[in-house]
């Protein structure tokens, strides 16, 4: 039996991790697309964006981990089944009730992974993740400038026709300041600019060029032409990142749970309360999902191809979604978090039991033959007309 444990351990873990890896790097694709343009720098894009990435890797873990989990335990009973092998084991005196008795175990190891993930990696990733983005955002100018683009940095909106990276040079420069209700606009034909080592702040050496101060009502309290005009640009004095735990998403569930009775800033007890139940309804789901992946695996019967993948998707979407909606409707304190989030958990629970014990303990092995389980063959039957109307066409 040790030897059967791992063949099946070895072929969830190929399957898990193939698809864990497969969706956290989609999930990080969409992201670095948005990311390009935040990170201005083209010298130091890759080095922002990196690290933005890394510390979004404990998010996606824990979205792709459970659904990753289902679709292993799901294809490789799919294939025992379709290769006979099951029918081989049974026959030797192996119940499926025993067969079943890795995949929990693993589950039950799953399941603390992807808690100790929940718990403490991705709300700490979260944190780290928007203090990178707010450096990126507040970074100096010498560090945000991009040639042919207005950006932001250091409270100025700033443009430049064109720079040299390596010296520093500029021509046709605009720069927008606003300083309580006067904004000023300068305009140089060129310019320097020299950057601190450690982007603390930055100099701008303009010539030839003009400084225009418009009041609120549009009248102008500042005009000044000159041949050279030195600027220190100094950060927005915003470069230190606050502390976390600003919201509820931020913090760790130890900490959730102490800020049910009194939580950070503006956020309600009923956001903290959400967030608590729903990541340990999360972590929790993770055991439940082999009862209902193996039971989807056997529908079909042996040496043909189960339709349970597909069928499984979408109760899986089904129950994501009903998870989701709980959650919001607890967060704004519509139900308790009992109905919201807990129901979807136990309706999922009771499916996978009653589907598992109708599959272990039945001689057809087959839960799906009976009652509204039907639908998936009138669909095939309907494909089926289908192609036959087509052929007599």
């Amino acid at each position: 039996m040790r030897i059967i444990d791992r063949y099946i351990i070895k072929s969830i873990l190929v399957y898990g991790f193939t698809m864990t890896c497969i969706a956290v790097f989609a999930l990080l694709l969409e992201r670095l697309l948005r990311l390009l343009n935040l990170a201005a720098n083209p010298d130091k894009v890759m080095i922002y964006v990196s690290q933005m990435l890394v510390t979004l890797i404990p998010h996606y873990l824990a979205i792709a981990l459970p659904a990753a989990f289902f679709l292993a335990v799901l294809l490789t009973y799919g294939r025992l089944q379709r290769n006979n092998e099951i029918a081989v084991l049974t026959g030797s005196g192996i119940g499926l009730q025993r067969l079943m008795a890795p995949v929990v175990v693993f589950g039950i190891v799953l399941m603390i992974i992807a808690a100790y993930v929940a718990s403490y990696l991705q709300p700490l990733g979260r944190y780290a993740y928007r203090a990178l983005v707010h450096t990126v955002e507040h970074a100096s100018l010498s560090a945000a400038l991009r040639e042919g683009t207005f950006v932001h940095a250091g409270g100025l909106t700033f443009f430049a026709d064109r720079f040299a990276v390596d010296s520093g040079l500029l021509s046709h420069v605009f720069v927008h300041e606003i300083s309580g209700d006067i904004s000023f606009a300068t305009t140089a034909a060129k310019g320097v600019l020299f950057g601190a080592s450690d982007e603390s702040g930055s100099t701008l050496l303009l010539g030839d060029g003009l400084r225009v101060g418009v009041a609120a009502d549009g009248g102008v309290t500042d005009h000044v032409q000159f041949t050279k005009f030195r600027w220190s640009i100094e950060p927005d004095g915003q470069t230190t990142f606050r502390s976390r735990g600003k919201d509820e998403r931020e913090l760790t569930v130890p900490e959730l749970w102490h800020a049910i009775v009194d939580p950070p800033g503006v956020v309600t007890s009923d956001r903290v309360r959400a967030e608590f139940h729903s990541r340990l309804a999360r972590s929790l789901a993770i055991v439940i999902l082999p009862l209902l992946a193996i039971p989807l695996a056997m529908y079909g019967g042996r040496g043909r191809q189960s339709p349970g993948v597909i069928s499984g998707v979408i109760i899986l979407v089904v129950f994501e979604e009903a998870l989701r909606f709980g959650e919001s409707l607890t967060a704004f304190g519509e139900v308790s978090p009992w109905f919201g989030i807990w129901l979807p958990v136990g309706v999922l629970a009771v499916l996978g039991a009653y589907l598992s014990f109708e599959t272990v303990f039945t001689v057809r092995n087959q839960p799906f033959d009976r009652g509204w389980w039907e639908l998936g063959r009138f669909i095939s039957g309907i494909g089926k007309s289908v192609k036959a109307m087509r052929g007599t066409s």
